[in-house]
């Protein structure tokens, strides 16, 4: 009796060691994927990001929404994406910019809150076109074909977004390059860098399916 319970114990952690091994090796071929799909989503188009000083004019740009403050102006991210727009406007690199942002609620206009910041920092009101319905980077980039009706479009955002946003935008059919926007560095950098590794395996299984 005393043999056969011990081979039975035995068979037992065979059993599970053999469990064990599979779902260690599963696991790892699903972190390879996941590894494989992040790096193609940052770095298939990444040699499209270009210093704003090498664009040749005409051009329109898409300046993406990032929130706002508790009082309904724009953050520091969003300032800066503003910013560098201004400058490209300034320096006869972009003559129009589409700003595309969240406006799902009453008491929350992403592109209201950009345009004024830009007309108050001197972008002309003429320069601005509004999509108002840009709730993510994928809509955003819908609604440069859908609704303005263009095959080309210059990307401003952070660098941490921008590669992501090429993705997305090129993949969708439109000729997307990108300006880096200004970075100051933000408390929350660390939030933003997270969560594109999420963004990023969700934008290609949306692009994908």
């Amino acid at each position: 009796m005393d043999i056969g319970i011990e081979r039975a114990v035995t068979n037992s952690k065979k059993g599970f060691s053999r469990f064990g091994r599979r779902v260690i090796f599963i696991f790892l071929i699903f972190c390879f994927i996941v590894l494989l799909i992040l790096w193609r989503v940052q770095f298939k188009y990444s040699y499209k990001i270009i210093n704003g000083n090498d664009l040749t004019p005409p051009n329109i740009g898409l300046v993406f929404g990032a929130g706002l403050k508790a009082k309904g102006v724009p953050g520091a991210v969003l300032e800066d994406r503003i910013l560098t727009a201004i400058k490209l406007y300034q320096d006869g690199k972009i003559g129009k910019f589409i700003f595309s942002g969240d406006n799902s609620t009453a008491g929350h206009n992403e592109v209201k809150a950009m345009k004024n910041l830009a007309i108050e920092l001197g972008l002309p009101e003429d320069a601005i076109l509004e999509d108002h319905a840009g709730l993510s980077t994928r809509e955003s980039c819908l609604h440069v074909k859908e609704n303005f009706g263009l095959s080309e479009i210059i990307l401003i955002t952070q660098k941490y977004h921008l590669r992501r946003a090429l993705y997305t935008c090129n993949e969708l059919g439109i000729d997307a390059e990108g300006v880096a926007a200004e970075n100051r560095g933000y408390p929350n950098q660390w939030k933003y860098s997270l969560r594109e590794l999420g963004a990023s395996v969700a934008a290609w299984l949306k692009i994908k399916g």
